[in-house]
């Protein structure tokens, strides 16, 4: 249960199932012709981000709504995702859709501000989280959503508790709306520096379509470093600790391995992939994302990752990652995926890729080569990293003054 604190006088603990009705959605058959593609607006958890949901990925017939559990909601209907890698985060809807199933639809009284209660959980998020499940991966329940207790102000005067839910809603978006404007230029300087870090990648690899650096040659991804997926099933091992990867273990371009994560094996619901420290796993979906991991131990992850088996004979692990980051194999990446919605490169594709090698034909000559470029962009990296402390120290300092603002405004102080 979440701790109460000291609220203003007039002010009252509210069960939020007492205050408000909550349902989720349902997600139509996959295998079954003329549930998709049709005028319905269908939202997915993932694409929940604590904003407003004006289009979606996908879309559904009347078919598919009538046949299944899902449902329209209406526009301006607040929305919390129950499991899932964006599990917590928040959206109201500026459009008609219907959602699937990990998501909790929450539709307040007449009495309660949804603008007043998504404020609210975004507060809570961490904590909701952290109290509810730990370390554990979390799955908010509709259970736990309605035992929430909410602060609200003078609650047997709706018209007066009406009043003072806008006016703390106004001040907040003011507030935060000065935040947001902090946080979006740290987040530009960041992204300028990740770009110095792709412009080096593109300048010491070769472009398969460009000229190729005298004594390197091309070598077939499949040939030298193969995929390696074997899949588990987390459930079947309940209380085992696993080292566990989501799409969201790592940062777009990011150098870094992923602190781990380990996870009881009852929590995690899928099927995942295993990776050890002779593999290199590289995101199939979004490709654009450029999310390429070089783990040092093992693991599970995500089914979206793909574990590659470097040949040490001919590659070097680091190397190869730093190849799959170049913008040219990027752009390679993004022009051979399947899927418009949620696009994935194709297997093939990955495995065709051409892998630019020094000195291919003298092993040990490549590999030093190779070793030799990894030290020097790691340098870089480093450098890079060393420059971002600042931006990225000034962005927990904006997170941490937003959730102070979130705090007093829930306690009456603003």
């Amino acid at each position: 249960m979440m701790e109460r604190w000291e609220l203003p006088k007039g002010w009252e603990w509210r069960r939020l199932g007492d205050i408000c009705k909550t349902t989720s959605g349902g997600t139509p058959k996959r295998n079954v012709a003329g549930y998709y593609g049709g005028t319905i607006p269908w939202l997915k958890s993932g694409e929940l981000d604590d904003g407003l949901i004006l289009r979606t990925e996908e879309t559904i017939t009347e078919k598919g709504l009538n046949e299944s559990n899902a449902k329209i909601f209406p526009k301006g209907t607040l929305l919390i995702a129950l499991y899932g890698a964006t599990v917590g985060k928040l959206g109201i809807l500026g459009i008609d859709a219907a959602t699937n199933q990990a998501i909790c639809a929450i539709f307040p009284s007449h009495n309660v501000e949804n603008t007043f209660l998504f404020w609210f959980l975004r507060a809570i998020r961490q904590k909701l989280l952290k109290s509810s499940f730990g370390g554990a991966q979390p799955n908010i329940s509709q259970e736990i959503i309605r035992n929430l207790e909410v602060p609200i102000p003078s609650p047997d005067d709706p018209a007066r508790s009406l009043a003072e839910q806008r006016r703390i809603v106004a001040r907040l978006e003011l507030l935060l709306g000065e935040t947001r404007a902090m946080r979006e230029d740290i987040q530009a300087m960041r992204r300028d520096l990740a770009q110095v870090m792709e412009s080096v990648l593109a300048e010491v690899f070769p472009h398969p379509n460009g000229e190729m650096p005298r004594g390197w040659g091309w070598r077939r991804l499949g040939d030298i470093a193969p995929e390696d997926s074997q899949q588990i099933f987390p459930t079947d091992y309940p209380e085992h600790l696993f080292n566990y990867w989501g799409l969201d273990a790592t940062e777009k371009g990011q150098i870094d391995e992923p602190a781990p994560n380990f996870v009881a094996g009852s929590s995690i619901k899928s099927a995942c992939i295993k990776f050890t420290s002779e593999h290199v796993l590289y995101c199939k979906l979004r490709p654009y994302l450029n999310k390429v991991i070089v783990p040092s131990s093992e693991g599970i992850g995500s089914t979206e990752w793909v574990p590659l088996r470097p040949n040490p004979e001919i590659i070097e692990r680091k190397f190869l990652a730093f190849v799959l980051r170049t913008p040219q194999f990027v752009q390679y990446a993004t022009s051979n995926v399947a899927g418009a919605r949620m696009p994935r490169m194709s297997k093939r594709a990955l495995e065709e890729t051409k892998i630019p090698i020094p000195s291919p034909d003298d092993p040990a000559r490549s590999l030093a080569e190779q070793r030799r470029i990894v030290a020097y962009l790691e340098h870089i990296a480093e450098e890079i990293r060393a420059m971002d402390d600042g931006p990225a120290q000034d962005l927990r300092d904006v997170e941490a003054l937003e959730q102070s603002i979130l705090a007093a405004a829930f306690r009456g102080e603003v």
